[in-house]
């Protein structure tokens, strides 16, 4: 289930690069990147590249371990960085005459399997990217001539359908402060997110069919910052 590094499109793809696992003096620098792209079919609107597996909705970025000075104010600044891509499609018919969809990005930074601020156990992830797309119509009950006089099976002759998708660039900055001296162990994670009627949970889906939603991301980046914080201004404030 898991790819390493970052994001590519269809369902999901990070590529990862291993970080270097030293980082002593304040001020040090580390930064994971890969080229894998997330890209848009401008003739069906479907997500283009990264993985193809329906099933792939989340895996791990970076794994790593980093080595921080014995210092109160060393604090590290972890900011993954990616382009995300989200597909819904709502498909509305007589007998059905409403569907919503949702797809969403969402990354998670783990620092000695703590969750990073601002997330928090009880809110673990930040969303990079998500949709709620809804379409209801009452077109069928006022329009007879949709329906074919001479079709008896009952299939639909006239229907409304809805896709969308996008891209977008995002990047956060995910903190921790007074991390203390050692080793730590650093992992960031994601996960795709996808929901249909009523909120339920469904796979996110890479054939892009009616009533379906999928996400995608990359190319992406992760850096790592380590640095003080100014005492003198009271340090990192968390509200």
């Amino acid at each position: 289930m898991s790819k390493t590094l970052w994001l590519g499109a269809g369902c999901a793809l990070l590529a990862v690069t291993t970080l270097p696992a030293q980082a002593q003096s304040s001020g040090n620098f580390a930064a994971a990147v890969t080229k894998t792209q997330c890209t848009v079919n401008r003739a069906t609107g479907a997500l283009l590249g990264g993985t193809t597996e329906a099933n792939e909705n989340g895996g791990t970025i970076l794994q790593t371990t980093i080595q921080t000075p014995n210092s109160s104010q060393t604090t590290l600044v972890i900011t993954p960085s990616l382009v995300t891509g989200l597909y819904t499609n709502t498909l509305v018919t007589e007998t059905q005459p409403e569907s919503s969809r949702g797809a969403a990005v969402v990354v998670k930074v783990l620092l000695d399997g703590k969750p990073v601020l601002p997330a928090t156990a009880q809110t673990p992830g930040v969303i990079y990217d998500e949709r709620f797309q809804q379409l209801s119509t009452n077109v069928f009950s006022h329009i007879e001539e949709c329906r074919d006089d001479n079709q008896a099976s009952g299939d639909e002759e006239c229907n409304i359908d809805l896709a969308l998708s996008t891209l977008s660039a995002h990047a956060f900055n995910f903190v921790a402060p007074n991390v203390g001296g050692g080793n730590h162990s650093l992992k960031v994670e994601w996960e795709f997110q996808c929901y249909g009627n009523n909120g339920e949970e469904v796979p996110c889906t890479t054939a892009y069919t009616a009533n379906t939603a999928g996400a995608c991301a990359g190319p992406g980046t992760v850096t790592v910052q380590q640095v003080k914080a100014f005492s003198q201004s009271g340090g990192i404030k968390v509200q």
